[in-house]
Parts: C-alpha cells; sequence; structure tokens
C-alpha cells in the first residue's frame, strides 16, 4: 500500500501541483502525450523524505505533421515540506517548477508554468478511499510574471484507480477567455508501480486556440534505489 500511494503522488493532479514528494531514493519517471503533438518526459527523484527534485524535457508538434517545436531548455521541479500534515492541520510545501504546456515562444509557454508557489494541503484516508484536496498560490516567472491560483483533489478508490480534478483561475493572460482552466482525469494502477492515466483537459473553453475538452494521456512508473 506505501508504494501505491507513492505512486499516486506523482507530480500533477492533472496540470496543477500534486502535493507529494518521492520518499528517500524513490524515483518517478513520467511521460506526458498532450494536444498538438506534445510529449514531456518528467524523472524526479526523493533526496529526502522532505525534499524531492526533478527534471523534465519535451516538445510540442513531436507527433504528426511539420516540425517538431523542442523547448529551449529544460524544466526545473523542487519541493519542500515545510510543515507537515498532522491530525487537525494541514501540510505546507514550498516549490518551484519552470514546466508549461504549449508551444513556446521564447518568453513563456501557452499556458505559463508555476514559478514559486505554496500549497496547502490536508489528506482523508480509510481502508480503501482517499481523498487529497490542496490549495495553493504561486508567482509564475514568464511573460510578464504574475500571481496566480491553483486547486486539485484526488479521490482514490481502493488500490487501482483515483479520479483527479484540479482547477486555475489563470489571471491576467491575454492568451485566454478569463474562464480558468478546469482539468479532470482518471487514473489506472497497473503491478503497485506502473500507472496509466486519461485526462479531458480546458473544460470551461478558457482557451484561445481552440483546445476545448483536448486529451491528455500520461504513463509512470514509479521505483526504488
Amino acid at each position: 500500500m506505501i508504494l501505491i500511494l507513492c505512486l499516486l503522488s506523482s507530480l500533477y493532479y492533472v496540470d496543477q501541483p500534486y502535493p507529494g514528494i518521492p520518499a528517500h531514493a524513490e524515483f518517478d519517471i513520467e511521460l506526458r502525450f498532450g494536444p498538438q503533438g506534445e510529449i514531456i518526459g518528467f524523472f524526479q527523484i526523493g533526496i529526502w523524505d522532505r525534499f524531492g527534485v526533478g527534471v523534465s524535457y519535451g516538445a510540442s508538434n513531436l507527433i504528426g505533421a511539420g516540425d517538431p517545436d523542442f523547448y529551449e531548455i529544460p524544466g526545473m521541479q523542487v519541493r519542500i515540506v515545510a510543515i507537515e500534515e498532522m491530525l487537525f492541520l494541514p501540510s505546507f510545501r514550498i516549490g518551484f517548477d519552470s514546466q508549461g504546456y504549449g508551444g513556446y515562444d521564447g518568453t513563456r509557454y501557452d499556458i505559463m508554468s508555476k514559478g514559486i508557489y505554496g500549497q496547502l494541503s490536508k489528506s482523508y484516508a480509510s481502508s480503501y478511499f482517499e481523498i487529497v484536496p490542496s490549495i495553493g498560490v504561486n508567482y509564475a516567472l514568464e511573460g510578464d510574471n504574475r500571481f496566480d491560483m491553483f486547486a486539485g483533489i484526488k479521490a482514490q478508490f481502493g488500490t487501482s484507480s483515483a479520479l483527479m480534478l484540479d482547477y486555475s483561475p489563470n489571471f491576467k493572460d491575454e492568451r485566454d477567455q478569463d474562464n480558468g482552466y478546469l482539468n479532470v482525469s482518471l487514473m489506472f494502477i497497473f503491478y503497485e508501480e506502473i500507472f496509466f492515466e486519461f485526462a479531458l483537459r480546458d473544460l470551461l473553453d478558457n482557451s484561445s486556440n481552440d483546445l476545448q475538452y483536448n486529451r491528455m494521456i500520461r504513463l509512470g512508473y514509479v521505483q526504488y534505489f
């Protein structure tokens, strides 16, 4: 069970940061297949139980016709548990994430990375069910820089599946329609160390690129050194 719960503590609910950090010496490899031929690979590792780092890299238009648009630099992820969860108190995490989504024009991604963020979360679990809600604020370091908020919730059913929902209002972004980004996904777990996730993104038709209900697939593998 411990391995499975660590497996679901991957980098993201769908697009928004998930409040999980790999255990010491645990590593997580993920491949994300998004709209417009986007593929991003992620690797994260737990340095200590309360400190994890990761790296990511990919391209848009990697699948399909035309030339792929490789990102100029890799993304970086850092996560620190500043306050651990207690019986009646949520945990508090500080993080940094420079990986955005969609095309990159030299100054920003279509959906900007979170940049620097803080996140509160609290888990509620029984023998066969777990709920993990969270809320956070972030300061994006792309484009003109801006503050934003995000939230997510995971509901895990037994040891084989989980439902995820996340949202970001995406304040003051000239590339959207001021509806915010709402996403939902369903994850399936196999052999206690492999997962497959299917997501529907932009349910509120926020993108200016006609990408409402776009699909995303994520594959992941978790193991220890």
